[in-house]
């Protein structure tokens, strides 16, 4: 025999031996899952690393380890490269059954990088063997993703056979990976394959043709009829916008239709600010005349705002001027204030002047403190000013207090 092929063998079984060791404990556990996945992975097309060198960690590392350190350096200079593919596929699957999240997830990435049809599939049946639920949500965003750039309509079709959340995740990264590539594709098989009009579909091809055309994702948002769907898309491209300054987030708030769209950027954007700097927020907020962007913001940076300090946020709120805004300004605050301290809450909505309409926090305060204090809540409730609403609110209040001393429906004779 050669004594050059001799001594490959000799190395390869040593880099086996070794290799088999180390990986001994995570592959037992899913032996016949990485041995499936082997035929997929050689027909893959799979981004390879650079350098398969085992490192020795200091100067007293045993000899076994130099000599496998040794072997395999001697491979990488050419010895037998058809064996190193393997080895490293062999590692890769292992990995794309880990039990450990990051490890699985670098292997989905790492295979799905420049994906093809056998990538997909080799992708497909570890995402399948993994435990259902919320911890492969994350590979299945990327396996989704992936899918929707090779064969977008074979993965939809896969992706409507998923349950609830797994055809939502699935579904939304196919699109939003499909409309980079080909947005008019994609909107056509959206509304050829959904009837109604809360198309989910178009969540995510929004948030992919965002990538490429901002002011054509902000006209599609638009387009779309009220409900969850235009709201979250509204919230997708407020982020995107937000990422790229306060300057462009404004300049994009400014130019939304009149209404609730433009309502909602402006809130956000108020939010936004004072989460960095509440001074400024409650300048900007001061410096507006009273109007429906202004409640928006309002609402927003008072929530903002008596989450860091309700102390703080009561005082502002005493000192705005009457209007819509601060009615909305005050509730936001009894709602975050009562769930910390309903007492001062209390003592706070009693320093309004006589005649001012504090309903709102009057109601949020009631709603809060119901099934801990029902007299309380029953006294405050008959404090409203507006006859219905008072109405209204004693009868909820005298439900939830019934419900909670009858859980089983049935009253005292």
């Amino acid at each position: 025999m050669n004594k050059a092929l001799a001594t490959a063998i000799w190395i390869l079984t040593v880099i086996s031996a070794y290799w088999m060791g180390l990986e001994h404990d995570s592959v037992q556990s899913n032996n016949s899952f990485v041995a499936s996945l082997d035929g997929n992975l050689e027909k893959s097309t799979l981004p390879q690393k650079n350098n398969f060198v085992l490192p020795v960690k200091d100067s007293t590392a045993r000899p076994m380890e130099i000599a496998v350190v040794a072997a395999a350096s001697e491979i990488e200079k050419g010895i037998s490269e058809e064996v190193i593919e393997p080895l490293k596929n062999r590692s890769l699957a292992s990995k794309l059954g880990s039990s450990h999240p990051l490890e699985r997830l670098e292997a989905f990435v790492e295979l799905l990088k420049e994906p093809n049809a056998g990538a997909i599939q080799t992708a497909l049946q570890a995402y399948e063997s993994l435990p259902g639920g919320p911890g492969r949500f994350s590979e299945l965003k990327i396996l989704a993703f992936a899918w929707g750039k090779v064969d977008p309509e074979a993965a939809l079709t896969w992706s409507q056979k998923q349950e609830h959340w797994d055809k939502h995740v699935a579904s939304g990264s196919i699109m939003d990976s499909w409309s980079r590539e080909d947005a008019d594709a994609a909107i056509t098989w959206a509304k050829e394959n959904f009837e109604g009009e809360e198309n989910p579909y178009f969540i995510g091809i929004i948030n992919g043709l965002s990538e490429s055309s901002l002011p054509r994702a902000t006209d599609l948002m638009t387009e779309l009829p009220y409900g969850r769907v235009r709201g979250r898309s509204a919230h997708i491209l407020f982020e995107k916008v937000w990422n790229q300054g306060e300057e462009v987030a404004l300049h994009w708030a400014e130019h939304l239709p009149e209404g609730s769209l433009q309502e909602f950027a402006y809130g956000e954007l108020g939010e936004k600010v004072a989460r960095s700097n509440i001074s400024r927020a409650v300048e900007w907020v001061d410096s507006m005349e009273d109007s429906s962007i202004k409640s928006a913001v309002s609402e927003d940076v008072s929530r903002e705002m008596a989450r860091q300090n309700p102390s703080d946020a009561g005082e502002w709120v005493l000192q705005m001027p009457e209007g819509d805004s601060r009615k909305v300004a005050m509730q936001e605050v009894a709602k975050v204030w009562s769930r910390k301290d309903p007492t001062a809450t209390a003592e706070w909505i009693n320093q309004f002047p006589e005649g001012t309409d504090a309903d709102p926090a009057i109601e949020a305060l009631v709603r809060q403190i119901r099934k801990s204090d029902p007299q309380g809540a029953l006294n405050w409730a008959a404090s409203l000013s507006n006859l219905e609403q008072r109405k209204k609110l004693l009868a909820e209040t005298e439900a939830v207090i019934k419900a909670q001393k009858f859980p089983s429906g049935r009253s005292s004779k």
